[in-house]
């Protein structure tokens, strides 16, 4: 299991995998858990309504994104009058998570199978100011099945 640790200021941020090596194909299952570890409570305001994201990166860059297609409500600035506004503040207790959980596929952002190689996966909460934070990241491998002769 590949896993990853990130913490900055009361927040404590573990990405993890559910396996280091996966054969072509196989879902890679992906767990970000961001936990307030401060005696204070934190509070953490999301722009638009995405609250996290993943990143699948190989040797020539990324080549897939969860939120790649998806779309967010916006916040107030960013959006007409007449539609939805979404700015909103979670404050997290002391003890207190954030848990979510994705899939990938192993295809890339066009829905193409990527190649067997080493990747790198990341993932991260996307509330305001936190693309200036570090991120967690594991690597993973996706391997050929070990091809066994009869000779």
């Amino acid at each position: 299991m590949g896993r990853s640790v990130v913490q900055y200021g009361g927040l404590v941020t573990v990405l993890s995998t559910n396996k280091d090596f996966y054969f072509p194909g196989e879902p890679v299952q992906m767990f970000l858990n961001t936990v307030n570890v401060s005696p204070q409570p934190v509070r953490l305001t999301f722009p638009t309504a995405q609250r996290y994201d993943f990143v699948a990166a190989g040797t020539f860059g990324e080549v897939w994104r969860w939120s790649a297609g998806r779309f967010f409500a916006q916040r107030d600035s960013q959006v007409p009058l007449f539609m939805p506004r979404v700015v909103e503040t979670i404050t997290l207790r002391p003890g207190e998570n954030l848990f979510y959980r994705e899939v990938w596929n192993q295809e890339d952002n066009g829905g193409r199978r990527v190649p067997p190689g080493v990747y790198v996966v990341s993932g991260w909460n996307t509330f305001s100011g936190s693309e200036y934070l570090p991120r967690p990241y594991v690597y993973i491998t996706i391997g050929r099945p070990w091809y066994s002769s009869p000779f």
